[in-house]
């Protein structure tokens, strides 16, 4: 009896100690400086730093999040639409090395289209394995066109102001 009780401690312990991980971690040495943190990006280039604070290989990816409509049939024949998310690689890095304890990796992309993308950085072992996965989201926006204050246009509330301004200033 006291040999199954202590086998079924020891697979309570060693069940019990079982870690899971549900997405790689991300690496402590490496910092997407750009592009910020959720703030959306407004121009057709998109500027990528990174900044490593120890001698390491990186790799550069930039995904491109799109959504396609698969058809699903249920175990009834029923059919159903479902949304799904693809990323498509947008931009692959050569491997980086930093040979010192500071130094950054910047990329500018130009022509990227609007939408949602991911600023993948991998850290590579010597064996160039995956050891770490950091990673970004970002978003690219059209710009907003905003009036200009000093259009041809000399019948706006501004211009009119500003002519009888000058006016006031230096006379006819």
């Amino acid at each position: 009896m006291k040999k199954v009780i202590a086998f079924v401690l020891v697979m309570v312990m060693i069940l019990g100690s079982v870690c899971f991980a549900f997405g790689a971690e991300a690496d402590p040495n490496i910092t997407i400086v750009n592009p910020a943190q959720d703030t959306p990006v407004t121009s057709t280039n998109l500027l990528i730093s990174v900044k490593l604070t120890k001698a390491e290989t990186i790799k550069v990816n930039v995904l491109k999040e799109s959504t396609t409509m698969q058809a699903i049939t249920a175990p009834d024949g029923t059919i159903a639409q479902e949304k799904v998310l693809i990323y498509d690689s947008v931009f692959v890095s050569e491997n980086f090395t930093s040979t010192t304890n500071l130094s950054f990796y910047t990329q500018k992309l130009e022509n990227v289209a609007t939408g949602n993308y991911i600023v993948r950085v991998d850290t590579l072992g010597e064996d160039g394995s995956v050891i770490y996965e950091t990673s970004r989201k970002v978003t690219v926006k059209e710009k907003e066109v905003t009036e200009d204050v000093f259009a041809k246009d000399n019948n706006g509330t501004v211009n009119n102001f500003l002519q009888s301004l000058l006016k006031s200033i230096f006379g006819n």
